[in-house]
């Protein structure tokens, strides 16, 4: 049964640190048999949106840059491009996000760069023997590493039902061309009877796949990538959803990318859950609302599948927050489902199909430190 490793945030005392507590276990666990003296280890982490509060802390990936260095190995900074904007700005608009979040060498001890380049072009064509992809473009600076931890800023998620450790992998570690397959099955469905012309949908949309015509949103199909985080998140009536039936394909197509990710690095991943400001929506979007339950710790695996089902146990237990989504879900209460009710998505799904395609477990123990 996988080990799953649970950093407590409770912090009562000085010797109760949570950064430290966290640097120790991963010195002392799995890291260790990751890589080898020497060896390459990208740590994967999502700097986050320019005008989002939602993102790991700093510390939390200084903690480990220092502990891959304790064992031996000589850490590189990655993080990859959103879809959110045209090639041309990307790079720009994620190194005034790094920027601003504090990713710098002081900070961290070394500068982040992005996997996949400034234009989100370098990838290596990885096979895979999935349900939905046959391969999928990783990102070439994590695919060429000997090693790779992939930290993940825990949150709900409006297609997946969760960002963790698959989403992070499947999706954070791909190239623009990558996340472009992963997301294809995506495709705006406009409720014209909620539709009220505002035209959100069409400013925000980052290709100009949506415009409108006599009041009414209209999709170009050609032109529609499959990111519909930005115009769900432009409308403000609940004009725009995505079918049960593209969720479940993009879910399939998250886990069958995260075993390509897995394939190039030959099994050498370890995973990183951060439970801290845990809000509505992953590090992408450009905004972040409350979190919707309280900060729980830090969660550690080398197994993706075993990690976010330990998650979800521990978020499901957690009582929401009031005055967060979880009230207007009616999610207050630990127990069962809760991402369920915040998205509208199940998660356990996208875990069951991991766990078919042999990319993890289920099960797992929880070992607290």
């Amino acid at each position: 049964m996988p080990a799953v490793h649970f950093v407590g945030a409770r912090e009562r005392y000085t010797s109760s640190n949570v950064i430290e507590r966290f640097k120790g276990a991963l010195e002392k666990g799995e890291l260790h048999d990751l890589f080898s003296q020497g060896d390459l280890v990208a740590v994967k982490f999502d700097a986050g949106e320019k005008t989002a509060l939602g993102y790991v802390r700093p510390p939390i990936v200084k903690a480990i840059v220092d502990a891959i260095y304790s064992c031996g190995g000589y850490p590189v900074l990655l993080d990859t491009l959103n879809m959110n904007t045209k090639a041309s700005d990307v790079g720009r608009n994620w190194l005034e996000a790094t920027a601003l979040h504090g990713f710098s060498v002081t900070s961290l001890g070394k500068s982040p760069m992005l996997a996949d380049g400034y234009t989100g072009e370098e990838e290596l064509l990885v096979p895979v023997e999935g349900g939905e992809l046959g391969g999928v473009e990783v990102a070439r600076a994590i695919a060429e590493s000997h090693a790779l931890v992939v930290v993940s800023h825990v949150a709900a998620h409006p297609f997946a039902g969760l960002s963790g450790a698959l989403v992070s992998c499947g999706v954070g570690c791909v190239s623009l061309k990558g996340k472009g397959r992963v997301h294809a099955p995506l495709r705006p469905i406009f409720l014209q009877d909620r539709c009220d012309g505002c035209g959100e949908c069409e400013r925000h949309c980052p290709h100009g796949a949506v415009s409108l015509e006599n009041n009414e949103p209209q999709l170009d199909e050609k032109s529609c990538i499959g990111c519909a985080y930005y115009c769900t998140a432009a409308c403000p009536v609940g004009a725009i959803v995505i079918d049960r039936s593209s969720t479940m394909r993009f879910q399939k197509r998250v886990v069958d990318s995260a075993m390509a990710v897995n394939t190039a690095l030959k099994g050498k991943v370890y995973y990183v859950n951060v439970l801290i400001d845990i809000c509505p929506y992953p590090d992408c979007y450009p905004f972040s609302d409350v979190p919707f339950v309280s900060d729980q710790g830090i969660l550690m695996s080398s197994d993706p599948v075993a990690l976010d089902s330990a998650t979800l146990s521990v978020i499901d237990e957690a009582p929401g927050l009031p005055g967060s989504i979880a009230e207007e879900c009616d999610a207050l209460s630990p127990g069962r489902g809760k991402l369920f009710h915040i998205t509208g998505v199940d998660p356990k799904e996208m875990i069951l199909y991991a766990v078919k395609q042999g990319l993890g477990q289920g099960d797992f123990r929880v070992f607290k430190v």
